[in-house]
Parts: C-alpha cells; sequence; structure tokens
C-alpha cells in the first residue's frame, strides 16, 4: 500500500518543527551564555577568607589579596616575603624575594589543574580570582 500523501506532509511538518525547535534552543543557550560570561576561573566564595594581610605571619592562611600587596612571614616561615605582581584572568602572578633570593610563579590560577606552588616547605595555592582581587591558599607542605 503506497503511503499517504497527507500523512507524509504531516510527519514532514513535524520533523521540521522538531529541528526547528532543537535548533532555536542550541542558538538561544550560546547567546545566553555570551551575554551572561562566567567564567571558570572563578569558583563559588570562599569561606573563612581574611583581607589581613598579618594573618598569613605564620605561613597557614586564606587571605585575598590585591596587586601590589605584600605578605610578610614570620621567622617561623621559611619563605621570604610574597609579593602579588598581577591579578587578571590569565591568573596571578607571584614573587616571593628577600635577602639573596627570588622565585616567581606566574600565572597562578584554580583552572590551570588546581595545581599547587611550593617553596621551601609552604604550598601556595591561588582559590579563585574575582576581578581585582584573588583569594590565596597558604599552608605548610602537606597539610
Amino acid at each position: 500500500m503506497p503511503p499517504n500523501p497527507e500523512r507524509r506532509r504531516r510527519l514532514a511538518c513535524l520533523v521540521a518543527a522538531c529541528v526547528t525547535a532543537l535548533l532555536t534552543t542550541a542558538c538561544d543557550a550560546t547567546d545566553n551564555d555570551a551575554q551572561d560570561p562566567k567564567p571558570r576561573w572563578s569558583p563559588s566564595p570562599t569561606y573563612g577568607t581574611t583581607k589581613d594581610l598579618r594573618a598569613c605571619e605564620d605561613g597557614d592562611c586564606t587571605v585575598e589579596v590585591r596587586e601590589g600587596d605584600v605578605i610578610p612571614f614570620g621567622e617561623s616561615v621559611r619563605a621570604p616575603d610574597l609579593t602579588i605582581d598581577a591579578i587578571g584572568p590569565p591568573g596571578v602572578d607571584l614573587r616571593l624575594s628577600g635577602e639573596g633570593t627570588t622565585s616567581t610563579f606566574s600565572g597562578q590560577s584554580p583552572d590551570r589543574g588546581g595545581g599547587v606552588s611550593t617553596y621551601n616547605g609552604t604550598d601556595f595555592r591561588v582559590l579563585e580570582i574575582r576581578d581585582d582581587t584573588a583569594v590565596l591558599s597558604i599552608k605548610p607542605n602537606g597539610l
């Protein structure tokens, strides 16, 4: 029995409507993402964060920093002062400098494998980047 032309026309219209709906939904999602970008490098807010740089003297803190901030460490921490050289979407540039030594960690960011930079027994991790600030976790190695 040959297919009914009316049935064939209805099926073609149904398929066209489904394809149009799928394409429109996919395009709308792309347009919404472009209008409201959510960077992958900015996770949910970090709790227990301080803005007091001196809270890091013992080498164990979670601190919000700005470009140009210097975190002084006490004698118990075997690391020179930490300077925040740059903060931006590519990451955070950290510089440890003291008597006769300078070490830099460039482009540190939470979306790059969540890696930890370590200097002389102290771990430095960028947890979050928010506009012109960053949240750092500073811990004794292994904690």
